[in-house]
């Protein structure tokens, strides 16, 4: 895959993200009908996707679909923290913080996040530049979120929520580092059967329980619509091509994309239910992009995945000529 193609996918996730936020806004707070809790949408569109997943995998090479012990400790591992875990703690966040603030402190600061992560794990390089970069785009984060509904406060128990989602900004930029690490090695398909796989799995229990009591025949068709949305172009689409694309242009310098999700959110929510779109919606946009452009980093070259490759893998970066031990 070319970078420009790359690159392409990764402004196109984010898009589709963007429109994510509508849709999960419609889906957990419906004007009408029955409404899904966050665990339970996110247990239902996962165990949704995944059976889809292993058929494309099982298509493209059946030998894929072979893991190794290490690699399932890994992906359960994965699982729990960024899907079951996550998106608890992002659930428990908004009880007690604005969405605007759970933007700012949780999305907004994934990218600074995940670049950390990578300088303490695997020594990439976090300059000057890419730190003036990264202090422009929270700074465009905050002028989006704080004109977002109910905009930014602070004070009271706001600290608990504010907490819980720089918390999850921290695990989630873990996960993406190790992430980008294993997709040097592996096709993302597989990367991505293997972390939605145990996520599904992970959330059965809950999904079964509240399955039970859930009246899936009150849910408007406009909320169903919605939960299509974040089961197929966002989950089934999005995370396929995001690893694919992170593969090429690293992880680093893809996850700074990721400043510009409120910005995305906005433009969604102003398209599809009318929120308005002002001056510092613009002007933050602006500081966002400009602050993506400073934080890009080329990634290193990788090693193109041959189809078939099951090599086992490790958390640990591959060992070097000349390291120690």
């Amino acid at each position: 895959m070319s970078r420009r193609l790359a690159w392409g996918i990764v402004v196109l996730c984010i898009a589709i993200w963007g429109v994510n936020a509508t849709a999960l806004k419609v889906a957990m707070r419906p004007g009408s009908g029955e409404a899904f809790d966050p665990i339970f949408l996110s247990g239902l569109r996962f165990l949704f996707v995944a059976p889809l997943l292993a058929l494309g995998l099982f298509w493209q090479d059946r030998a894929l679909l072979r893991f190794t012990r290490r690699e399932l400790t890994m992906y359960a591992c994965f699982g729990l923290s960024s899907i079951v875990v996550g998106e608890i703690i992002q659930a428990l966040a908004v009880r007690y913080t604005s969405v605007a603030n759970l933007t700012l402190l949780s999305h907004g600061t994934i990218p600074l996040s995940t670049a950390l992560w990578a300088r303490g794990l695997y020594g990439e390089p976090f300059g000057k530049k890419a730190l003036l970069g990264a202090g422009i785009a929270l700074i465009g984060v905050a002028l989006v979120a704080t004109h977002a509904p109910g905009g930014l406060r602070f004070g009271g128990e706001t600290w608990r929520g504010d907490s819980l989602a720089l918390l999850r900004a921290a695990l989630h930029g873990g996960f993406l580092t190790l992430l980008g690490r294993q997709l040097q090695t592996t096709p993302a398909l597989k990367v991505t059967l293997g972390n939605v796989g145990f996520g599904a799995l992970w959330s059965l229990p809950y999904v079964l329980w509240r399955g039970a009591h859930f009246d899936f025949g009150a849910v408007a068709p406009l909320t169903w619509l919605a939960v299509f949305w974040t089961a197929v172009p966002t989950t089934l689409f999005g995370f396929v091509a995001w690893n694919a694309a992170v593969g090429t242009v690293g992880t680093v310098a893809a996850t700074s994309a990721m400043y510009a999700l409120p910005f995305a959110a906005a433009l969604g929510a102003f398209a599809l239910i009318h929120e308005p779109i002002t001056l510092w919606h613009v002007l933050g946009g602006g500081l966002i992009l400009t602050g993506i452009v400073l934080t890009r980093k080329r990634a290193n070259p990788l090693t193109p995945v041959q189809r078939g490759d099951n090599k086992e893998l490790s958390l640990y970066p591959p060992r070097r000529a000349g390291d120690g031990g």
